[in-house]
C-alpha cells in the first residue's frame, strides 16, 4: 500500500512539472493555426515553416520574459540569502554565548 501512495505522489509531482511544458507547447501550436486555416493549399512544407515560425515567436517572447525578471529576481534572491545566513549566524553565536 505504501508503494502506491509514493507512486501516486511522484506522478502529482511529475504532473505539476510538466505543466507549463505542455502549455507552452500548446500555445504555440495553437498559434499557427489561424495561419494554417487561412490558407487553401497547405502542404507539409508550410506546416512545418508556421511551427518554426511559432516556435521562434514563443522562445523569443520567453526570453524577453526572462530578461526582464532576472533584473529584479537577483536582488530579491540576494537580500533573501544575506538574510537567511544572517540568521543562521545570529543562532550559532547566541547559543555558544
Amino acid at each position: 500500500m505504501i508503494k502506491h501512495e509514493l507512486l501516486k505522489e511522484k506522478a502529482e509531482s511529475l504532473k505539476k512539472k510538466a505543466l507549463p511544458v505542455v502549455t507552452g507547447a500548446a500555445l504555440a501550436v495553437t498559434s499557427c493555426v489561424p495561419v494554417l486555416a487561412s490558407e487553401s493549399g497547405t502542404t507539409l512544407s508550410s506546416v512545418e515553416t508556421s511551427l518554426e515560425t511559432s516556435f521562434k515567436s514563443v522562445a523569443s517572447s520567453m526570453s524577453s520574459i526572462v530578461g526582464k525578471i532576472v533584473p529584479v529576481a537577483l536582488p530579491v534572491m540576494g537580500v533573501l540569502l544575506v538574510v537567511g545566513f544572517g540568521i543562521k549566524a545570529f543562532k550559532k553565536i547566541s547559543n555558544k554565548a
